[in-house]
């Protein structure tokens, strides 16, 4: 991943999901000098008071309310960041007439949606940034990540999910799993990571996590990203190790992330990028 990005006196627009990344990337624009319009499509804004400028909540997706909301602002580009629940395209009552236009053209998978939507904001005049450019610091290394080595049980289960994990990532779901003993307990699809751990924290109550993503997903706006909550819903389910792409996943609130894991004996390994 080799894009430049300068955000320096330029307005952005953050089209904010739920979870900490946004929050981070807006606090980090914030710091830099300019505070960006953030889009909530979340429930709790809070986090965002004091570091948007302005904050506007939206109550549904609606790409013509951000194209308009974005030009009305001056923004001059776009970060696209965090979870938004996929089983609202189940629900088109949701969505104004643009966005239904764009699901009906478009395959339902992840990477077909999110880059329909970035295609339709660019066709605006607004580039999409990449945000792992804005928290440099925040991307995984490669190695270990923790407190302590890998066990042979867990390295070989890590080596078993990435095995499994190159043959669905092409078919974009599965960019997550969880393995215990050689066996594939449970993996992600339309519910999420944090809901997979909690499933297969029922049917094995152990084994690894591994995290990873499609060669050809667009880094700007689809990195996988793990960080505290992670870790502890990894506890409650028994899970022991977290291996993550390094260069390729962002670890958010990294120190609370390795401390959290420490406390809880888990390892956290940043894996070498995977080639198909």
């Amino acid at each position: 991943m080799n894009m430049n990005v300068n955000t320096e006196n330029l307005k952005s627009a953050v089209i904010a999901g739920e979870g900490i990344l946004p929050v981070e990337i807006a606090k980090r624009l914030t710091a830099g000098g300019r505070a960006p319009l953030v889009l909530a499509l979340r429930g709790d804004t809070e986090p965002f008071r004091g570091i948007a400028d302005p904050l506007v909540r939206l109550r549904c997706p609606s790409l013509s309310r951000v194209i308009a909301e974005t030009r009305r602002h001056r923004a001059q580009n776009v970060i696209m960041a965090g979870r938004v629940p996929k089983k609202i395209i189940y629900v088109p009552a949701l969505f104004d007439p643009l966005t239904l236009r764009l699901l009906a053209k478009s395959a339902r998978d992840d990477h077909s949606l999110l880059a329909s939507v970035v295609r339709a904001i660019e066709d605006e005049g607004f580039p999409v940034l990449p945000y792992w450019q804005i928290l440099p610091e925040f991307l995984a290394p490669e190695g270990r990540l923790g407190h302590r080595n890998l066990t042979d049980s867990e390295a070989r289960d890590i080596e078993c999910g990435r095995a499994v994990l190159r043959a669905t990532l092409p078919c974009s779901f599965g960019q997550a799993l969880v393995v215990a003993d050689g066996a594939v307990v449970a993996i992600e699809a339309m519910e999420g990571t944090d809901a997979m751990i909690e499933r297969a924290g029922g049917l094995s109550a152990k084994g690894v996590l591994v995290k990873m993503m499609r060669v050809d997903q667009d880094p700007r706006y689809d990195l996988p990203t793990v960080g505290p909550g992670t870790i502890g819903n990894m506890a409650r389910a028994g899970l022991t190790c977290l291996a993550v792409e390094a260069r390729r996943t962002l670890i958010v609130e990294p120190e609370e992330t390795f401390a959290l894991a420490e406390r809880r004996n888990i390892a956290v390994w940043g894996l070498p990028c995977q080639s198909l």
